[in-house]
């Protein structure tokens, strides 16, 4: 719907003023340019406020144009109110049956934790609708072990993401944990900067050794990825609340954690990370490993392991593997 400017007012007090006039006669009369009234016009007559016939303009009375323009609109509106209004208050029952059942799920999840029960969810799907109610339960922190990406794969999975910024956005402590090989995705570093916003925390290591959530020291899941038995889509979560394996698996994240390279909001590439990205490749290199092993181990494609290789040997000034597996132990980045 056009707007009602002062344009459009003056040329509208113009037509009534003197109707059946020619638009040369409103911009003589307004002083406007022809295309400023030719404009203005077409504005007013999709408002019903002025009407056209045989070349000639006049105003149209704007009671009459209120009710063919404005009437429509408002019923409408009030129609999508009421309907609002009705799926509100169903939303807000639904709402609150939902809250009567949380005592039952609770009772159910205690009782499994004192008897040190563990539970599986087969599927991504169960897996995250259980850590998103976890990251709403939790009150202190969410702790994330991001496994390496498959070889082509999304490095930053997207349903991951938005939990992060769930538990960062609630004022907890965030801090994840990634692959070396995962800093230069251009989506991850976009997500390393809205969590440093909000005070998360992102480190990197050579290769994290478990896909692994820990909320609040109280449950932990393990994600596995295997094959057809595990679900759809491939995928099988274990979840524990026992507070010795919970224990455990936070004292592995920390000890990891202590030893990560911490990711920089607004750095780009790989940072700090670099030298140990080089120690990975010549570790890989020593082990006598396929590129396509080497590659996968990484959590890269074939063609950027080969690109690693290519810089390692160009920063050690090597002609050869052989040659930068001798340069490599020599300079200190093999044991």
């Amino acid at each position: 719907m056009p707007e009602l400017d002062q344009v459009c007012i003056r040329i509208y007090a113009a037509l009534v003023r003197a109707p059946h006039s020619s638009a040369e006669d409103v911009g003589a009369s307004t002083g406007f340019p022809p295309a400023v009234v030719g404009e203005h016009l077409a504005d007013l007559a999709r408002l019903r406020l002025v009407v056209h016939s045989v070349g000639r303009w006049s105003a149209a009375d704007p009671r009459v144009a209120a009710h063919e323009l404005l009437d429509p609109v408002e019923e409408r509106l009030r129609a999508e109110h009421r309907a609002a209004g009705t799926a509100l208050r169903r939303v807000a029952e639904l709402r609150q049956a939902f809250m009567e059942l949380d005592p039952l799920h609770r009772e159910g999840r205690r009782i499994a934790s004192r008897t040190g029960g563990v539970e599986v969810l087969i599927g991504r799907d169960a897996a995250g609708a259980a850590m998103l109610a976890s990251a709403l339960e939790a009150a202190e922190e969410m702790a994330v072990m991001h496994p390496p990406a498959d070889p082509g794969g999304r490095v930053l999975d997207q349903e991951a993401a938005q939990r992060d910024l769930t538990v960062a956005e609630r004022g907890l402590r965030l801090r994840g944990l990634y692959a070396h090989t995962a800093l230069p995705d251009l989506e991850l570093r976009s997500h390393v900067d809205r969590l440093a916003r909000l005070g998360g925390e992102v480190r990197t290591m050579a290769a994290p050794f478990a896909h692994m959530v820990v909320f609040d020291d109280r449950v932990a899941y393990l994600v596995h990825r295997a094959g057809d038995e595990d679900g759809p889509d491939g995928t099988c979560t274990i979840v524990t609340r026992d507070p010795t394996v919970v224990r455990y698996l936070k004292d592995l994240f920390e000890t990891a954690w202590r030893d990560g390279t911490p990711v920089q909001a607004d750095e780009r590439g790989y940072g700090e990370a670099l030298d140990e990205v080089h120690r990975m490749v010549a570790e890989l290199l020593a082990e006598g490993l396929k590129d396509e092993t080497a590659a996968r181990q990484m959590g890269v494609s074939v063609r950027s392991f080969r690109r690693h290789v290519a810089a390692l040997n160009s920063g050690l000034g090597a002609e050869s593997r052989f040659q930068a597996g001798v340069e490599a132990a020599r300079s200190g980045l093999l044991p």
